[in-house]
């Protein structure tokens, strides 16, 4: 944005100088025209000026004159006698004028002269005039009134032009009146001549609009590389939090607890147990209905992450050989082996000898 800033400021200062010395030129000019009577409406040239073609000359009028009070812009004509009928010739205008300028500054070319010149013929002095009016209004009806001093504009300003031919320097001139001049010096028109060639104004934004593009480009770009550089930072975090931390997942472990042992070792035991041992089982087999063997967290799971590994391997291992016949068996499965013992222990066999046994004594007794 600083680059657009920076050339959009270098093209305003340089039409800004331009316009600065040129309005600096006329603001002087107008302000000591703008001082003199109201009989005057042109300043510049007066009659005592002599202008050469190929300059440039100031012309200058009253902005101020209560004449061009209800124009806003204003028509200058060029003119010149006809010597036969003593009439004034249009010979070149400028017309819209705005009036408040209060100055032009033009070329003297071909154009303000009624004929060319031959080549290498002498020049020629001429009298014209400068006639200013209200933007629109018709000159001839002024012009007829100038002898009666009714019109309603002041009289053309009368003024000497010098046509020379071409491929000559001889000059003549047919008047006796003071060659005093009021020509603009050769810097003022070059400087003419500069903004005059000046870029227009559609090269002028055609060259701002592709600087503003050439900035827009160069800030998407920025904003993609970063955008791309983020996202592969964000990328790499994501890679290496999986490497750091992929092996923290929770893995459950059987962490054996009273009641568990309460209920496995019994039913371990019993499985072993003889017809001699019935007595350590029925004593055994009662603690598989204690109320703390009906616990419900008889299934507690602890859940490490490998993190602790390295620092519980040893305490694990160690627990490992003194809690193996603990949890080999969860408690569900103590359960059932305890109901299977407790229906075989509804009949058993000793019972069954009892009961041979009485059958017998009572076979032996005699009779009465």
């Amino acid at each position: 944005m600083f680059i657009l800033y920076f050339c959009i400021c270098l093209l305003l200062a340089e039409g800004t100088l331009a316009s600065f010395s040129l309005n600096k030129r006329q603001a002087i000019a107008s302000r000591s025209c703008g001082e003199q009577n109201n009989t005057v409406s042109i300043c510049s040239p007066t009659s005592s000026s002599v202008w050469d073609n190929g300059t440039f000359q100031e012309i200058t009028w009253k902005y101020n004159n209560p004449k061009f009070g209800q124009y806003t812009r204003l028509d200058l004509y060029l003119l010149y006698k006809n010597s036969s009928n003593d009439e004034y010739v249009p010979i070149k205008n400028w017309t819209g004028l705005d009036k408040d300028s209060g100055i032009i500054v033009p070329e003297i070319d071909d154009s303000w002269y009624p004929t060319e010149l031959a080549e290498n013929s002498a020049s020629i002095t001429l009298n014209v005039y400068m006639y200013i009016v209200g933007a629109g209004y018709d000159i001839y009806t002024d012009l007829d009134l100038i002898p009666t001093d009714h019109n309603f504009f002041p009289a053309p300003q009368p003024f000497t032009l010098i046509q020379n031919s071409r491929n000559t320097t001889t000059t003549t001139t047919s008047s006796s009146s003071p060659s005093s001049t009021n020509s603009i010096s050769p810097l003022d028109a070059k400087s003419d001549n500069e903004e005059d060639k000046s870029l227009p104004g559609w090269a002028i934004a055609v060259i701002v609009i592709a600087i503003v593009l050439f900035i827009l480009a160069l800030i998407a770009l920025v904003w993609a590389y970063r955008r791309y550089k983020n996202k592969k930072q964000l990328n790499n975090g994501a890679s290496n939090n999986m490497g750091i931390h992929g092996d923290d997942e929770k893995i459950p472990v059987l962490t054996p607890n009273k009641n568990e042992s309460n209920i496995v070792i019994p039913a371990a035991s019993t499985t072993t147990a003889t017809k001699g041992d019935i007595a350590s089982i029925n004593s055994s087999t009662q603690q598989l209905w204690s109320p703390r063997s009906l616990s419900p967290r008889h299934d507690e799971i602890s859940f490490i992450t490998t993190s602790e590994k390295p620092a519980q391997h040893q305490q694990l291992g160690l627990h490992s050989e003194a809690n193996q016949s603990s949890s080999i068996l969860s408690s569900t499965d103590a359960l059932m082996i305890a109901d299977t013992f407790r229906q075989f222990m509804r009949k058993p066999d000793w019972n069954e000898e009892l009961e041979l046994n009485e059958q017998n004594k009572k076979a032996l007794q005699p009779t009465p």
